[in-house]
Formats: structure tokens, C-alpha cells, sequence
């Protein structure tokens, strides 16, 4: 298909479901400017994918499912953040009574790891992912991603504790829900952490 063909299949596109998927963002998203944003971000995908689009009478269902994916997705990060910010308004506190500069304590000691381990422990506890979803990312396995984080745990440890920051436990640093702690990281006992190990 020539460039001029895709952009004129895209033209008539465009015009067919530019009504629906404002009125569909309308009444799902918080805000007029989350709907705008979802619209822009659904014929953008449509795009992308103009070599996949269906027949015509399957293209409207086709770019709503595309908006539903897209609305999905947003509300998935919106919300990853805001959890976020909630765990960090309710951590801080605890931080600072052991330092009055423990966040900036918790930023130098991370700054101090090498990349790979900072970067594993901030998709753990700053984004929030599972063992899982960081094995999908890095490309490794859910095995290794358990053995990285105990390590890196205990190496920020260190660096905090060289910095007069000193959690009650040896393993504290961790996500909020706790489900990536040594004795059960997400349903990887310690037998395989050893194994691993050796």
C-alpha cells in the first residue's frame, strides 16, 4: 500500500470513529483531558496498525477495542502511581525518624549500587511489578529476579547502614505488600534462592 493510500484509509477511518471514541472516552475517563488523551492514543495505535485493520463493517468494534485497551492500560499506570504516592506519603515518615534527611539518605545509598541492582530493586518497589512482570522486562527468569533482589537488598542495606540509616531487619527494603520478602518471593522458597546460588 502506497503512503497516500494508508493515509487516505486512515483519513476515512478517522472520520467514521472520531465521534464514537470521544463519546466512548467521555463517559469512562476522570477527566476531559484523560478522554482527549485516550482518543489520541487510540488512533495513534490505529495507526501503527493500519496493516492489521479489519473490513470495513469490523472497523468501528475494532478501534473501540483498541480505546478499551488504551483506557486499560492508563488506568493501570495512573492508578501504579498513585499507589505510589500514597506508599510514599505513608513511608517518609518513617525514613525521616530515623534521619532527618532519610529520603535523600535512601536516593545517595541507591545511587551508590551498580545500575542492575538499581534498577531491579526500583521496578520492585517503585513500580510496583511483580517477580513476574520484572523477569518479562529484563528478560530473565522469575528465579533470577528473586536471587537479584535478595542481593540487592542486602547491598543497600549496607550502603544505608554506611550512612547511619540502619532498618530494624536485614531484608526491609522491600515493596509495600511484602510479597517479594526472602522466605516468599512471590511463591519461590529459599531452597530455590540456594540452589541458584550455587
Amino acid at each position: 500500500m502506497t503512503d497516500e493510500a494508508r493515509v487516505a484509509q486512515f483519513r476515512l477511518l478517522y472520520d467514521a470513529g472520531y465521534p464514537r471514541i470521544v463519546a466512548y472516552a467521555l463517559r469512562r475517563a476522570r477527566s476531559h483531558d484523560e478522554a482527549y488523551d485516550i482518543v489520541g492514543d487510540t488512533f495513534m495505535t490505529a495507526w501503527r496498525r493500519l496493516d492489521d485493520m479489519p473490513p470495513e463493517d469490523a472497523r468501528i468494534p475494532w478501534l473501540y477495542g483498541i480505546a478499551r485497551r488504551v483506557l486499560s492500560n492508563h488506568y493501570r499506570s495512573t492508578d501504579r502511581r498513585r499507589r505510589l504516592a500514597e506508599r510514599l506519603q505513608t513511608e517518609t515518615p518513617a525514613i525521616s525518624s530515623a534521619s532527618e534527611d532519610g529520603p535523600e539518605v535512601v536516593r545517595v545509598a541507591l545511587g551508590r549500587l551498580r545500575p542492575d541492582d538499581r534498577e531491579i530493586l526500583t521496578l520492585a518497589t517503585w513500580d510496583d511489578l511483580t517477580n513476574e512482570e520484572i523477569a518479562f522486562a529484563l528478560d530473565i527468569t522469575a528465579a533470577t529476579v528473586a536471587l537479584r533482589l535478595h542481593r540487592a537488598r542486602g547491598r543497600l542495606a549496607k550502603e544505608l547502614a554506611r550512612l547511619g540509616y540502619a532498618p530494624e531487619g536485614e531484608h526491609e527494603v522491600q515493596s509495600a505488600e511484602g510479597s517479594r520478602t526472602l522466605n516468599a518471593v512471590n511463591g519461590i522458597d529459599e531452597a530455590l534462592i540456594e540452589e541458584a546460588e550455587t
